[in-house]
């Protein structure tokens, strides 16, 4: 499956992302961040591409704030969460430093996730229990005692949600 997380991730970006790059403009949202063309084609690709890998709801960053936590607090078996363009705001400013991301949460926990960097053609990629990768060769990782978190509460869209990767 993290293959086709991979390759669908990429496809998405030479597909709806890079032919966008330096031709799209952005708009702002309610929140104030900045939302593009490309990002609303991204995710829909995603919503598409996600169902065929593991048919379940996805969580993307371009719902609305109401949409995305109502599916965060359902408590789905399994969750795609997604961000079609991380760095939106560099992306329409011209500036070569943004990625797509896409991960599967099960039971609240990540099994699957790819970062890729269209510009870098940089693709990172790990599954629980399975390592974690730069363009399919293998990280090294430092073996820890426990799951190794996050000292600090990320927070998306008002959704407070502590990172918890068990080690790899």
């Amino acid at each position: 499956m993290l293959a086709q997380l991979q390759n669908l991730v990429r496809h998405i970006a030479d597909t709806e992302v890079m032919p966008r790059f330096l031709s799209v403009g952005g708009s702002e949202k309610p929140d104030g961040s900045i939302l593009s063309e490309a990002d609303l084609a991204a995710q829909a690709a995603f919503a598409d591409g996600l169902r065929r890998i593991i048919d379940c709801p996805m969580l993307g960053e371009e719902m609305s704030e109401q949409r995305q936590r109502d599916l965060w607090l359902h408590n789905y078996e399994g969750l795609w969460v997604v961000d079609p363009i991380d760095g939106t705001t560099n992306f329409v400013n011209g500036f070569p430093h943004f990625a797509l991301s896409a991960a599967f949460i099960r039971h609240g926990r990540p099994e699957l996730a790819v970062i890729y960097d269209p510009v870098a053609r940089e693709c990172f990629s790990a599954s629980s229990g399975g390592g974690a990768y730069l363009n399919g060769r293998r990280l090294p990782l430092v073996r820890q005692e426990k799951n190794c978190t996050a000292p600090w509460p990320v927070w998306k869209s008002n959704i407070c949600v502590r990172a918890n990767f068990p080690a790899a």
